[in-house]
């Protein structure tokens, strides 16, 4: 009886094998590189486990690449051999420095969540001692604020993996690396929820700002808002949570008909400061929609002031010339939240000051007001000392 022929071995996809080759590349040259610009990371057996273990370590290596780029350019290259220096351009292995980032920023992640849960108990979380009390402040806002929110867990799937599977698809920049065990100690629930959201969370302080809003003002907004404003509103800045509970329903309705048409998505922005929407709370309409493009940067006493010296149509006039001649760092430390109380009023009312021409007053007072802003900008101590 003839022999039953062997099965043609199972082909390899194409993609997982680069992908393979990635990781090679990783765990070969990109280590050996990594441990001549870090002599300290050659004392352990295994480097590449090492650093994606402990996310200051990651993000400190992936900071290094970018700074010393040069000692890895002949890794970044196309199909053609030929040097690649835009990051989200393809390499030869059909995926962008970027793109790679982002394998190890998952990665890394998944390494931190098996550490943190590990089954010893011995493991602990790896992070700077600076992080640690930050940490542990989370640790008692997620208890103390959403701890009933998490059902008792009846699957075998591990805590570890619990996490991991509620962020991966979020996970892309390496900006979120030091971030990673301030996610791991939010409710897997919250997690779910936040979705896309966890990549408006830029800083530890932000994901503890998200802790500290609570179960019950995300439900408040919840019930304030339809099912897809909900969705933009966490997809987008859902520390604005806080500040939609704060509205209610009647004033949130009464701002989103106002203003969300000319502000679109930074309407969210502008949820997240209290102090804001509070001085909001007795304005119109037409005084609302003239500060619209703005909402989202300035502050309580910015809107107060602005709509008790300025005429109606003088607003976004005054605000364009503020943004234009200070700068957006500028602009944020006087106008924006706290804000500069001093200079806003000053400001102010040297532009309710002006003698304007009647037959043009908004031509003039944009021709005018560049001369203010600019003086400061030559010399703020000689300005503000003047006031």
């Amino acid at each position: 009886m003839a022999k039953p022929a062997k099965s043609a071995s199972k082909p390899v996809d194409p993609d997982v094998a680069l992908r393979r080759e990635i990781i090679r590349t990783i765990k070969g040259e990109v280590v050996t590189r990594m441990s001549q610009l870090i002599p300290a990371l050659a004392a352990y057996e295994d480097v590449y486990a090492t650093v994606m273990k402990s996310p200051d370590l990651l993000f400190g290596c992936m900071q290094l690449f970018r700074k010393q780029r040069e000692m890895f350019q002949d890794l970044l290259v196309d199909e053609s051999g030929n040097a690649v220096a835009d990051d989200d351009a393809q390499l030869r292995c059909k995926r962008s420095v970027n793109e790679i980032i982002g394998m190890c920023v998952r990665s890394g992640c998944k390494a931190y969540a098996e550490q943190r849960w590990s089954d010893d108990g011995k493991a602990k979380p790896v992070v700077k001692a600076d992080t640690k009390g930050l940490l542990d402040k989370l640790a008692a806002l997620v208890r103390g604020k959403w701890g009933d929110t998490e059902p008792p867990k009846t699957s075998t799937v591990s805590q570890a993996d619990l996490f991991y599977g509620a962020i991966k698809d979020h996970l892309d920049f390496d900006w979120q690396v030091p971030i990673i065990p301030h996610f791991a100690e939010l409710p897997i629930k919250l997690l779910r929820e936040l979705g896309k959201g966890c990549t408006a969370l830029h800083n530890p302080e932000a994901v503890a700002q998200l802790a500290d809003i609570g179960r019950h003002n995300m439900e408040a907004a919840r019930k304030i808002m339809s099912s897809d404003n909900m969705r933009e509103m966490l997809d987008t800045q859902p520390l604005a949570a806080k500040g939609v509970a704060f509205l209610g329903k009647e004033r949130y309705d009464f701002l989103h008909g106002a203003v969300y048409e000319r502000m679109g998505e930074k309407f969210w922005e502008m949820c997240v400061d209290c102090d804001r929407l509070e001085a909001m709370e007795d304005k119109n309409a037409k005084d609302l929609e003239q500060l619209a493009g703005f909402l989202h940067l300035i502050s309580s006493e910015t809107i107060n002031q602005i709509l008790r010296l300025l005429q109606f149509h003088q607003i976004p006039v005054f605000l364009d010339a503020a943004l234009d001649k200070l700068g957006e760092r500028k602009f944020a430390e006087i106008f924006g939240p706290p804000g500069n109380k001093k200079l806003i009023k000053v400001f102010c009312e040297k532009a309710a000051a002006y003698k304007l021409d009647p037959a043009d007053p908004i031509t003039d007072l944009k021709n005018r007001l560049p001369d203010v802003f600019g003086a400061y900008m030559r010399s703020p101590a000689d300005f503000e000392k003047g006031l």
